[in-house]
């Protein structure tokens, strides 16, 4: 009897066990996925804008059950708790794909940087590579002067993202080797976070969208930022063309559920591109420089350029296949 009486208490014990087990490991992923859901307010959608925040709530839980673990067990649960995160955070397996004449792009938030080295460095770059188009944010005034003295030998055609007839002002400056016709500024007093144009490609006209929203670090800010989205979602609903482009640093996360939303029909391949931290692998990023294509076309490749450490994105080269 005292024989069954102990297998039994044993037998409590490890299921016991095993349901701590199982909450230490699943209970936190399972609340960042339920809370990402929510829109408002504005600190609960940053704070759970990435899944690296499954650390902090296992924590919690740890310390509510700290009577019943080991430190070796905490240790554990959290390194298994740290993978997860680092697998919610992946930016998938896209596998680039090899493309005939593919049409190239190059996406930087440069984060007004205007030391002579830094432009310079940007300018080399891009005057040696072959871009179709070129869509830059975080651009000072006097860095756009710098920019489009050097570069529109090269890229005849661009869009200094202001208007002084309109009295419009952005951040965003875009260089093409084809012609941008039907320009259009999305006002928000006297910014622009939204720019529409028609680029004119040999093959066919894209319905191109670029926006810089502001990064959502308070409630006004974030209330802009869903302008300047909605903005975007009501442009594209509206656009006569069926081939439309969006590209930009969104200030949204990949993980938010208003991207799925907002780009219904549309297709993209994240690439975490911030921030840019020296020995940070990409998994530990966020993907918020943005590329959405309407279909038929594909994205042949994405990457993230390494080679500008003086901003805290990184720059993004992509590849798109228009040729269906």
């Amino acid at each position: 009897m005292k024989v069954t009486i102990i297998q039994s208490k044993g037998q409590v014990s490890m299921e016991i066990t095993l349901v701590i087990a199982s909450i230490l490991i699943f209970l936190p992923s399972i609340i960042w996925y339920l809370l990402k859901q929510a829109h408002s307010p504005w600190w609960l959608e940053n704070t759970f804008s990435t899944p690296f925040i499954v650390l902090p709530i296992y924590i919690v839980l740890m310390f509510v059950l700290i009577s019943l673990l080991s430190w070796q067990d905490c240790l554990g649960y959290l390194l298994i708790n740290f993978i997860v995160a680092l697998c919610l955070n992946s930016s998938g397996s896209f596998n680039n794909k090899t493309c005939v004449d593919p049409v190239s792009f190059f996406q930087f938030n440069i984060k007004y940087h205007e030391g002579e080295n830094e432009l310079a460095e940007l300018i080399a770059h891009l005057k040696a590579e072959h871009y179709h188009l070129i869509t830059l944010q975080g651009v000072s005034q006097q860095a756009k002067s710098q920019l489009i003295a050097q570069l529109t030998p090269y890229f005849p055609y661009f869009v200094s993202g202001e208007s002084q007839l309109q009295q419009i002002f952005s951040d965003q400056l875009l260089f093409s080797r084809y012609p941008f016709t039907h320009i259009k500024y999305y006002k928000s007093g006297h910014s622009a976070f939204l720019i529409t144009s028609r680029w004119q490609l040999p093959v066919n006209d894209i319905n191109l969208l670029t926006l810089h929203p502001p990064s959502p670090r308070n409630e006004k800010l974030w209330q802009t930022r869903n302008k300047t989205l909605y903005q975007l979602k009501q442009s594209l609903k509206t656009t006569p063309l069926t081939k439309s482009l969006v590209i930009g640093d969104l200030n949204l996360s990949k993980h938010s559920r208003r991207m799925d939303k907002l780009m219904v029909g549309m297709k993209s391949e994240f690439v975490n591109s911030w921030p840019n931290i020296p020995y940070s692998l990409p998994v530990f990023g966020l993907a918020i420089d943005h590329f959405w294509l309407s279909a038929p076309a594909n994205i042949c490749s994405r990457q993230r350029i390494s080679q500008f450490s003086w901003s805290d994105h990184y720059a993004v080269k992509t590849q798109v296949d228009f040729s269906k």
